[in-house]
């Protein structure tokens, strides 16, 4: 929930995200979950039940990062964690109606960036700041990278901008690039602000999750870091499950 990066390919793209975690936070692999009726797979915080990406059957993404524009003094008490708020986005109709008429009250300050890949892509992003909602849509012909701003300085997030677009360049041909080495590699020798992120205080990368769609093919993977271990599901199952329903 701490670093994604976006970058479209042709016929789709890949969006991958970087979870920054204490290393004992219980959390379970990803998995399908049916919710009044609808189908959703994502990773899920045992702490709070909500997750920081997901999807559902309807070809629906929605990835979070903790902060808005900048570090924010934490509450003692919150009406709802921000990881159930990603999945209440897909109770709505539409990522429209969900950043339009969704609750946010006494929820503490994020960043959601939603994708509708189905008829035709649609990306949008809404920070919450705490008292008001900042909707913008986002250019999906043009790779990008967000750095969660509780974690990161102003100038963390600018190198880091740095080394993904160093990254892109060096790595030029799209169809082959894998992102996934950008995520899992040390860019500079200060851990703190590494992709692969590590502090004193048990703070760390703990896995890397993606969504990569590309034409036909759906797939989401999750590798969880602690472990070593790598689960990969076909989204398609997600369709094939609602029909069967």
């Amino acid at each position: 929930m701490c670093t994604v990066t976006y970058i479209p390919l042709k016929g789709g793209f890949v969006l991958t995200s970087s979870r920054d975690e204490r290393i004992f936070r219980a959390t379970l692999k990803p998995r399908v979950y049916s919710e009044q009726s609808k189908l959703l797979i994502y990773p899920k915080d045992v702490v709070t039940g909500g997750t920081w990406i997901a999807a559902n059957h309807k070809k629906q993404i929605a990835c979070l990062l903790n902060g808005a524009f900048q570090n924010h003094i934490k509450q003692d008490y919150y009406v709802k964690s921000r990881g159930r708020v990603l999945l209440d986005s897909f109770e709505f109709r539409s990522h429209s109606e969900f950043m339009a008429e969704i609750n946010l009250d006494n929820v503490e300050p994020f960043t959601l960036l939603l994708i509708d890949y189905g008829n035709e892509l649609k990306f949008n992003q809404m920070v919450w700041d705490g008292e008001k909602r900042h909707i913008q849509s986002i250019d999906q012909n043009v790779p990008a990278i967000w750095s969660s701003a509780t974690l990161y300085t102003a100038v963390d997030r600018e190198l880091r901008k740095t080394w993904f677009k160093n990254w892109l360049i060096e790595n030029s041909e799209f169809e082959s690039l894998n992102i996934m080495d950008f995520h899992s590699a040390k860019h500079t020798e200060i851990d703190r602000v590494n992709i692969l992120m590590k502090r004193e205080n048990d703070l760390q990368t703990l896995s890397i999750s993606q969504f990569r769609i590309i034409e036909a093919s759906e797939t989401f993977n999750y590798y969880d870091l602690r472990d070593k271990s790598l689960t990969s599901i076909n989204l398609s199952e997600l369709q094939c499950i609602q029909v069967l329903q």
